[in-house]
């Protein structure tokens, strides 16, 4: 479970964080609070955000009901959003860089 400082929540800046970023490429679910990022990656199988206790326990009650299918979400969202060959080139592209 991932809390993030108060500051990324209220700006709803996107901020996610790195180990949650490692644990999905691991195959590990991951629950994290809202900060913005729930707009560029997909959630509700493999990354759950939650805004609230509630949303949060929610979560984790879902994962534990379904461990096999979100860990496979996990690790297929990490493939598909989160990897640097897919990712980079975007980037530079996005800044104007040649590559």
């Amino acid at each position: 479970m991932c809390v993030a400082k108060s500051g990324y929540v209220a700006s709803s800046s996107g901020w996610f964080s790195d180990r949650s970023a490692c644990y999905l490429a691991s195959g590990r679910p991951v629950v994290a609070q809202q900060t913005g990022f729930e707009h560029a990656l997909p959630t509700g199988e493999g990354l759950l955000a939650f805004a609230s206790v509630q949303e949060a326990a929610g979560a984790v009650e879902e994962i534990a009901a379904r461990p096999r299918a979100h860990a496979t979400a996990a690790r297929a969202l990490a493939e598909e959003h989160l990897d640097a060959r897919k990712v980079l080139g975007k980037l530079l592209d996005a800044l104007g860089a040649d590559p």
